[in-house]
């Protein structure tokens, strides 16, 4: 059985360590590489739901020097067009900058020219699909989405922040125009993160994944665990959704690609009805 932990963040940096812990540590190995993939979708301000929060980054950074990293990386491909490619500009007013530049650590932009194209194999839209190099050629890559609602997926966290943020540019916009559920399924499925830690501690809910029109939604907690579809899915059921009524979950799922059922995942720390609370839906979902 799969583990998803969830953490109340009184203190970030010490919740943001017991969800690791409790959801079964960093397979990490002294002289590793360590890439770490937030959400740095758009040149705005950590507090508000839409970019992940760097006082959630730098514990990861630490846990992973800590355990011997030869070098740690921190990657991602802002959005289009509401980013309009603008990683770095990202990086700088969420504070990711000066966070590297603390720690010594590298900034990749994933939207850049150092690509690979990798095949996908059975793909639902995509036959191949080209990513950052970064993503592909480090030995242990940690996703640390925000938890948001979302007007085209319902539900934005691990899945797609992987699935359409390793994406480089142009792909970003192909996933959209062939499917963008199964698209980023497609790309999850071949660039699965080894660990997962969720920035709950401001979200979005209504027409996410920006603000406006969406709203930021205070939850202050942390989630982790190894299986991204199964820390989805019970983010899906903390925010008031079916995991199942989100489509790439539900393929996930059906694929063998992660668990979505609940019923197959063990939740340790916070209980979950204890943490859950009903969000408002997209108005692209509302029955």
């Amino acid at each position: 059985m799969t583990v998803v932990s969830i953490v109340r963040a009184e203190n970030v940096p010490e919740a943001v360590r017991e969800a690791v812990e409790l959801a079964g540590g960093f397979e990490i190995n002294e002289g590793d590489t360590v890439v770490i993939k937030p959400n740095a979708k758009n040149q705005a301000r950590p507090g508000y739901g839409i970019v992940t929060d760097v006082a959630v980054i730098e514990p990861l950074v630490e846990m992973s020097i800590e355990k011997g990293a030869k070098k740690v990386t921190i990657a991602d491909g802002a959005a289009y067009p509401t980013g309009s490619y603008h990683t770095f500009s990202a990086f700088e007013t969420m504070g990711v900058t000066k966070l590297a530049k603390k720690w010594d650590l590298d900034l990749v932009d994933l939207n850049s020219y150092d690509s690979v194209d990798l095949e996908v194999p059975e793909g639902l839209v995509l036959d191949n699909v080209r990513v950052g190099r970064a993503v592909t050629e480090v030995d242990f890559l940690i996703n640390v989405p925000v938890l948001k609602t979302h007007r085209g997926t319902l539900l934005s966290n691990c899945v797609k922040n992987i699935g359409v943020g390793v994406a480089c540019r142009e792909e970003k916009k192909r996933l959209h125009r062939l499917g963008i559920d199964e698209g980023l399924l497609d790309v999850f499925s071949v660039v699965k993160p080894h660990f997962n830690v969720v920035d709950a501690l401001v979200c979005i809910e209504g027409d996410g994944p920006n603000f406006p029109p969406g709203k930021p939604r205070p939850l202050g907690l942390v989630l982790a665990g190894e299986d991204g579809v199964a820390v989805d899915a019970v983010c899906a059921r903390l925010i008031g959704l079916d995991p199942l009524e989100v489509k790439h979950l539900r393929l996930a799922h059906d694929r063998g690609i992660g668990i979505a059922d609940l019923g197959q995942i063990e939740v340790v720390g916070e209980r979950l009805e204890d943490v859950a609370t009903i969000f408002e839906r997209p108005s692209t979902f509302m029955d």
